[in-house]
């Protein structure tokens, strides 16, 4: 058997990393993604109570910032803030691993509830 080796899988490499990134959503032509906020524990709520939990992990891409939904994706309360244990600039690649859940209601948070939505927008960084 003869075996053909060539750069083409490099070049395949290289035009995957330089494609542009799938989209969920285009307002004109600003492109977006969304993102579920999904309970990775169990914790207590009373109404009222605004507590920390952590969530499944969300990458979020370099130059893009993040919006929390305003529509209500859970009736026991809404996710107030994203984030991670260590704040890297926006130009870097980042993640959220857990998020601020504020309870209208009492609830107790069962691991892969729905918590919110996460909106993730592109930026182009002027300075």
């Amino acid at each position: 058997m003869v075996r053909i080796i060539t750069r083409l899988d490099q070049v395949k490499k290289e035009q995957k990393k330089h494609a542009k990134p799938a989209i969920d959503f285009e307002i004109g032509n600003v492109s977006g993604k969304v993102r579920a906020i999904i309970a990775a524990e169990e914790k207590e709520f009373k109404a009222g109570e605004t507590k920390p939990i952590q969530i499944k992990k969300i990458d979020i891409n370099a130059n893009h910032i993040c919006f929390i939904s305003a529509y209500g994706t859970n009736k026991y309360g809404h996710t107030m803030a994203v984030g991670e244990e260590t704040y890297l600039p926006i130009s870097m690649e980042r993640t959220a691993d857990h998020a601020l859940f504020a309870a209208a209601l009492d609830y107790q948070v069962e691991k892969d509830d729905l918590l919110g939505i996460l909106v993730l927008l592109p930026v182009e960084l002027n300075f």
